[in-house]
C-alpha cells in the first residue's frame, strides 16, 4: 500500500535527500549563500574513489542526520550514506520522478544524449536504438556489491548523463542505500535492471513511468 509505513519511510528519504542536494553549491545565482555547503568538501566528495574517504567530511554527517539514522545504525548505515553524498553530488540537476535507471536505459541520439522528444533522431529501419549505459557497463553495475565497488560504478553512470540531463535525486539516493542493505539489496537491483530494459520499449515523448512488476 502506497502509504505503508515502508514508503512513507522512503518518501521520507527522498525529500531528507534532495534538501541535502540542494544546498550543493551550484555557481548560479544563489540568495542564501550561507547556508550552501563549503565547495571544498562537495570537490572532495566528488573526487573520492572511496566512501571511506570522506567520513571525515562533515557534510556527510549531516546527510546521516537528515536521513535519520540513529546512533546505533552507525556501524553498517554510516558508509553506504557516504556512497550517497558522494554519487548525489556529482548530480547536475534534480527532477523527481525521472529515475536514473531509466534515463540509463532509454535510446541514445546520435549526439550520445537521450532521446526525449518524438522524431529526434530516428533509426533506421532494422537499426535497434542504443542505451545511454551500454550492456557492458549494466552487467559490471549489476555485479557491484561493496560500497566501494557500487561507487565507482554509479558515478560512471552519472557522467554519462553530462550536464544538461536531471535525475531524480532522492529516488537514486534511496536506490542506492537499498541496494547496500542486506535485505533490500537483491529487490533494489532486480527492479533497476527492470526498469533499465523496460526504458527501451517506451516511446520517447512519452514521461518514464514505472514498469509494474510482473505477476508472481
Amino acid at each position: 500500500m502506497s502509504n505503508s509505513p515502508k514508503n512513507t519511510k522512503s518518501f521520507e528519504r527522498q525529500e531528507a535527500a534532495r534538501a541535502w542536494w540542494d544546498r550543493i553549491p551550484s555557481g548560479g545565482e544563489v540568495k542564501n549563500r550561507e547556508f550552501l555547503f563549503d565547495k571544498g568538501s562537495i570537490a572532495r566528495l566528488r573526487r573520492a574513489s572511496s566512501p571511506f574517504d570522506v567520513l571525515d567530511e562533515p557534510v556527510v554527517f549531516e546527510l546521516y542526520r537528515k536521513l535519520c539514522f540513529k546512533h546505533e545504525q552507525a556501524a553498517y548505515r554510516l558508509v553506504p550514506v557516504a556512497v550517497v553524498a558522494c554519487v548525489i553530488a556529482r548530480v547536475s540537476a534534480d527532477q523527481p520522478e525521472r529515475r536514473l535507471e531509466t534515463i540509463l536505459g532509454s535510446p541514445r541520439s546520435k549526439s550520445g544524449q537521450v532521446e526525449d522528444r518524438a522524431g529526434k533522431d530516428k533509426n533506421k529501419a532494422g537499426d535497434k536504438p542504443k542505451p545511454l549505459l551500454s550492456g557492458t557497463r549494466l552487467k559490471r553495475l549489476m555485479a557491484a556489491r561493496d560500497p566501494e565497488d557500487l561507487l565507482r560504478q554509479m558515478r560512471r553512470a552519472i557522467d554519462l548523463l553530462g550536464k544538461s540531463t536531471a535525475v531524480d535525486v532522492g529516488a537514486l539516493a534511496v536506490t542506492i542505500l537499498d541496494w547496500l542493505h542486506p535485505e533490500r539489496c537483491d529487490r533494489t537491483r532486480a527492479m533497476f535492471a527492470y526498469e533499465y530494459h523496460a526504458a527501451g520499449y517506451r516511446r520517447p515523448g512519452l514521461p518514464a513511468e514505472p514498469a509494474s512488476p510482473p505477476a508472481a
